[in-house]
């Protein structure tokens, strides 16, 4: 059983897409706004996803205050601040907060030094991206 099938040049094998040169993978845009409703959903769902407003929560407000302080921070530091600060007991739980914040209001950018973006290490000792809000980019 064959797990790919090149769509290019019509072969298929399990590791044929790694070397293809004919596969030319398509960027992800995330400037784009997120859907709130699939193209298959009814009239009505069209309806009330245009009603939704993108607003921050106080949650939200109070990771872009942090990260304003504090900033630039990796997703773990983040969201263990927010768990020291009290304001979840589930660092998971802010650690959804700083995704939305970075991917669905594009409000956390990547914290840039020299045109490469900063690595900052985690409670884990490990490496890991650094960000930083939008107002704090130079």
């Amino acid at each position: 059983m064959t797990t790919s099938f090149c769509f290019e040049c019509g072969h298929d094998a399990p590791d044929h897409l790694a070397w293809c040169s004919a596969n030319k993978p398509t960027a992800i845009d995330y400037t784009e706004p997120t859907r709130l409703a699939r193209t298959t959903d009814p009239a009505t769902s069209h309806a009330a996803a245009a009603t939704i407003t993108h607003t921050l929560s106080d949650h939200h407000r109070a990771v872009l205050n942090w990260l304003t302080d504090h900033g630039p921070a990796t997703d773990d530091n983040i969201a263990q601040a927010m768990v020291d600060h009290g304001l979840t007991d589930r660092t998971e739980t802010a650690r959804r907060w700083v995704r939305t914040l970075r991917e669905e209001h594009q409000q956390i950018v990547p914290a840039n030094r020299d045109g490469q973006q900063i690595q900052l290490p985690n409670p884990s000792g490990r490496l890991a991206l650094a960000w930083t809000t939008r107002k704090a980019q130079p």
